[in-house]
């Protein structure tokens, strides 16, 4: 049994920054970010290059041993954290796939705060131009330690009203699926991070062991 946690939430929900403390919190979670191996594999992969380069979804046949192959090198006891994964009916049949293969426990857990929230956070977004780790304000990424840079797409309302209609579109039946199976944990999203943590941390103690602060 592999041990899953999958992040969910609108443009701006803070996942990325909760996830982090997540990982602080409980230790042995392995960030897997379908784009990042994507992109990874396109660097000697000539075919996946060409397909990378006319910006057009990856097929599952593509997207899917790229996970699987990321998850056999991993060591028995890791978990793994999605972000962003699945986000539409596709991916989520390749996560069914992967679920029935390494047999998943999983908790999913969404972040919800509303689309006026999202717009307004959005404006003040910034994201490290090396691994594209994303939160509201400047300074360093936590990650990699690149300084953060404003987000251009987020510059124009337009745009982003078009990708939290796509969210709605295509991720939450997605998000409504784990919800059905019971496997769905709902966070209210508004109010600092630190806030947001702490409701975080109170529902996943249910689930994992938390390590000692280093």
């Amino acid at each position: 049994m592999r041990e899953v946690l999958i992040l969910f939430g609108m443009q701006g929900s803070g996942k990325g920054t909760q996830g982090e403390r997540v990982k602080e919190r409980y230790g042995k979670f392995t960030d897997i970010i379908v784009g990042q191996l994507l992109r990874e594999k396109a660097k000697t992969d000539t075919e996946i290059g060409k397909y990378y380069d006319t910006g057009k979804l990856f097929p599952a046949e593509v997207v899917e041993p790229i996970i699987a192959e990321k998850i056999n090198a991993m060591h028995g006891d890791e978990r793994i954290l999605f972000d962003g994964f699945p986000r539409n009916k596709e991916q989520l049949g390749i996560y069914k796939n992967l679920s029935d293969k390494y047999d998943f426990n999983t908790v999913a857990l969404n972040i919800l705060i509303n689309e006026k929230e999202s717009l307004e956070r959005l404006s003040k977004r910034y994201v490290c131009p090396n691994c594209e780790y994303m939160k509201v304000g400047e300074g360093d990424c936590p990650k990699c330690g690149t300084k953060l840079e404003l987000r251009r797409d987020d510059t124009d309302v337009n745009v982003i009203k078009k990708r939290i209609g796509i969210f709605k579109k295509d991720t939450q039946p997605v998000i409504n699926y784990f919800k059905e199976k019971g496997e769905l944990i709902e966070i209210e999203g508004i109010g600092t991070y630190d806030e947001v943590t702490e409701r975080v941390f109170k529902e996943l103690d249910k689930h994992y062991e938390p390590i000692l602060a280093k």
